[in-house]
């Protein structure tokens, strides 16, 4: 098992306990009967109560390491090293909006989530040459929070993925190198804990599950991977 996988595990791990941790409260032994006093189970609930439809909204900015699929291509170099390129892993940067203005008991929450990004891996950089892997991600998501106090939630979101014109060149030695693969279309499973609050800034760290191949002169690569993501939000 890599590092990242032990790390992409332990993230879902984190997402489980939380939403494991709201189960426990909701259970018989762990039922307490609300008084006027106390806080609500999440803040977003009350600010749509209040007709304030704005905190439905957030933006957000996110970066993400991915990791798996098949091998493209590894370079061995002169002292023996290698260094490979495998079509779903690399970094991505990303923005987007989430909305949910669906909540039940205020503890429940249900919306949709957009994000555009671009996504990159290259072999090390050397003198004489390197290969890179180019991509950009669109994704839609319908999304799940469960309230574990008022700033706490657990996440749930699945969704669909397009990838636009993934391309896989090289430069210097490697120029030869050049594989425009079609478009991808896939899906993804997502798992995390989100700290957020109307009219503030929020932080999410999540764990993704995405299944895709790429198409190139009738050959099917798999592009399927994992990945760790850390969102930064503002909640409106």
């Amino acid at each position: 098992m890599t590092f990242l996988s032990k790390i992409l595990i332990t993230t879902l791990g984190v997402g489980v306990l939380g939403w494991a941790s709201v189960a426990r409260a909701e259970g018989p032994s762990g039922a307490t009967e609300a008084t006027p006093s106390d806080p609500a189970p999440s803040q977003f609930a009350p600010a749509l109560r209040r007709g304030d439809w704005l905190s439905s909204f957030g933006l957000h900015a996110s970066v993400g390491l991915a990791f798996g699929g098949d091998e493209l291509v590894e370079l061995t170099y002169a002292d023996g090293s290698t260094s490979a390129v495998h079509a779903g892993e690399g970094v991505s940067l990303s923005g987007g909006l989430t909305w949910t203005p669906l909540w039940f008991g205020d503890r429940v929450g249900l919306g949709l989530g957009l994000d555009a990004g671009w996504k990159y891996k290259s072999t090390y950089d050397q003198a004489d040459g390197s290969v890179k892997l180019a991509r950009v991600p669109l994704m839609a998501s319908a999304r799940g929070l469960v309230a574990i106090d008022s700033s706490w939630h657990g996440l749930l979101a699945v969704g669909g993925i397009l990838e636009l014109s993934p391309h896989l060149y090289g430069d210097g030695v490697l120029s030869s190198v050049d594989a425009q693969f079609d478009d991808a279309l896939g899906g993804m499973l997502e798992l995390g804990v989100l700290w957020g609050r109307p009219e503030a800034l929020g932080v999410e760290i999540s764990g993704r599950w995405s299944i895709m191949s790429y198409e190139l002169m009738g050959q099917s690569i798999s592009a399927s991977n994992g990945s760790i993501n850390l969102t930064a939000h503002f909640f409106l």
